[in-house]
């Protein structure tokens, strides 16, 4: 195997692992960051970015993957 071949499948598995932690764990880190950013002294009001926004972020990250490993399929065959 070339090397930028398993670069691409190791970044595949890295994506899909990530963005699928991203889909589950959402709601739980929109929750700490915005915990994080309202602790701080003055700050009561400060925003968290909403669960929308990793739910967007981890579905890109897990289409990337399943692209890649569909175009490595595809080539392979």
């Amino acid at each position: 195997m070339e090397p930028g071949l398993i670069f691409a499948l190791a970044w595949a598995v890295l994506a899909l692992v990530g963005g699928a932690a991203l889909v589950v764990r959402r709601r739980w880190l929109a929750a700490a960051i915005t915990a994080e950013r309202q602790a701080g002294a003055g700050r009561a009001g400060a925003r968290g970015p909403s669960s929308t926004m990793f739910l967007a972020v981890g579905l890109v990250f897990v289409a990337m993957g399943l692209f890649i490993l569909v175009w490595w399929a595809t080539a392979a065959f």
